[in-house]
């Protein structure tokens, strides 16, 4: 894809769109951090931890792209490894109502080796895709249990279902190469503005998030 080019105080910059959006994502994953400032329970902490992870991530992730010319990887490189740590947190939370001790274990254990093997193939390999898979693993955990919580009436994980299926409408608009313009606004920018909605829903879920009584707690199948 073809990449904007601009010139700004004597600096050769790239993407404006691009950076735009990432800063404006940065500034949405902030104001969701600060309304879950008064959050009580473990798992809206967590998620509001997320959240910061997230202002930071796309705070790089627009430095990244308006300063290619000049910091190369170094910035994606702080980009994606505070992204990737951000999904472990909110991998963290999603598992913290299992009730069957053997279940969680064996979750946390899979985010343990689904984390290392991420930072090893990045090591081996220093491609966006394994940051992809990484976050795949926690759409699919996410996925899952919000179905299943929602059929038990813990009404506010539809708002988790809701937000995967904006993954899905940002997988149809990067494999069908919906560029609207091939350089203003390309599937990198659509898929930008679909995140928009997708961490709203995230933050719709964690924000009706009510603990569940420990005796009532269903488990997840």
């Amino acid at each position: 894809m073809e990449k904007v080019a601009f010139e700004l105080f004597g600096l050769q910059l790239l993407e404006p769109l691009s950076t735009l959006m990432n800063w404006v994502l940065a500034t949405q994953a902030f104001i969701f951090y600060k309304r879950l400032e008064s959050a009580q329970t473990t798992f809206q902490k967590y998620w509001r931890w997320f959240f910061l992870g997230y202002t930071f991530a796309f705070i790089f992730g627009g430095l990244s792209h308006l300063l290619f010319n000049y910091t190369g990887q170094y910035f994606k490189i702080t980009n994606w490894s505070i992204a990737i740590i951000s999904v472990v947190i909110a991998e963290l939370a999603m598992i913290l109502d299992i009730t069957d001790s053997k279940k969680k274990q064996m979750l946390l254990t899979v985010i343990r080796a689904k984390v290392f093997a991420t930072f090893t193939m990045l090591v081996f390999d220093f491609s966006f895709k394994w940051v992809m898979v990484h976050t795949a693993g926690f759409f699919v955990l996410a996925g899952v249990l919000s179905y299943n919580r929602q059929k038990s009436g813990q009404s506010n994980y539809r708002y988790f279902l809701y937000g995967i299926a904006c993954l899905f409408a940002i997988g149809a608009a990067k494999i069908g190469q919906v560029d609207i313009h091939p350089a203003w606004f390309n599937r990198d920018d659509v898929a930008h503005f679909i995140m928009l909605a997708m961490y709203w829903m995230f933050y719709k879920g964690v924000n009706q998030y009510e603990e569940p009584a420990l005796e009532s707690v269903p488990a997840d199948n």
